[in-house]
């Protein structure tokens, strides 16, 4: 597949095609991208999913690459928290590590910050729908509900169910998950809600490669649909010049006739 030469026929459209260039990499392992906003869990969570503490954890705003881990066959994506300043190199890493690279995306909201902000369920409305489109899963988790009392809980995580649609809602805690998990306590375990998120990542991601040919399939679909677009415009802008060519030819001839008849005239004057 020669994405260079697809690339210069569509300027416009480099995601898809850096996509594409994903997917045409069967060997790949499943790639889960977690993302979100900063200082709401990201990495607490991705070291408790993988069992290690190997991506950073502070209140200051460090991740600004898309630190990647590969374990058990899965690369683990810790993507630069959003923010507003989607111009900045670190969001459009993220944007990255969202669109381009994951076969899954976790989208992490902490459950003090209350329900989505504007920008939070932008994202998530665009993710569900890439999600119907592409086949590509997106789960929401709820992180740091150790954090509330139940009541509140209960309350963000109605809100935010109503505001993320069909997408399926995880609540956990880290934080519970790793301390029942050092000191061998099974009930803080079960109460973290860690062990459903894990589950279902691990269903999700047995089913990478197939799904990765449906949305090759659908990439390569939606690409010739453009090319067929794009060749009818070249056809129509072909068709006005061969007409506009057969007009200005028309008007020589009749200039050219007009032109001949009256040196024809003036010669039979003489």
């Amino acid at each position: 597949m020669n994405l260079t030469a697809i690339r210069a026929y569509f300027p416009g459209r480099d995601a898809e095609i850096s996509r594409l260039e994903q997917l045409a990499d069967a060997d790949r392992p499943p790639v889960v991208t977690v993302l979100g906003k900063f200082n709401h869990g990201k990495s607490s969570l991705l070291n408790e999913l993988i069992g290690e503490s190997v991506f950073a954890v502070s209140d200051a705003r460090q991740t600004t690459q898309l630190d990647a881990l590969e374990q058990d066959g899965v690369r683990w994506l810790d993507a630069p928290g959003l923010d507003a300043d989607v111009m900045s190199e670190d969001d459009r890493l993220a944007l990255s590590g969202t669109w381009e690279v994951a076969d899954i995306r976790l989208f992490v909201h902490s459950v003090r910050e209350g329900e989505l902000d504007g920008s939070e369920q932008a994202l998530v409305t665009d993710l569900a729908a890439d999600a119907t489109h592409s086949g590509r899963a997106a789960l929401v988790v709820l992180t740091q509900i150790d954090q509330v009392d139940e009541a509140t809980l209960a309350n963000v995580e109605r809100i935010v169910r109503d505001q993320v649609g069909a997408l399926e809602v995880f609540p956990v805690s880290a934080t519970r998950y790793k301390r029942g998990r050092e000191d061998g306590k099974h009930l803080m375990i079960e109460k973290s809600g860690m062990r459903a998120l894990k589950s279902r990542i691990t269903q999700v991601a047995a089913h990478v490669h197939a799904a990765r040919a449906g949305e090759l399939l659908t990439c390569c679909n939606v690409l010739r649909g453009h090319l067929v677009i794009a060749d009818a415009a070249l056809r129509d802008r072909l068709a006005m010049l061969k007409l506009d060519r057969n007009q200005m030819i028309a008007e020589f001839k009749r200039e050219f006739w007009r032109l001949e008849a009256d040196v024809y005239k003036k010669f039979s004057e003489v």
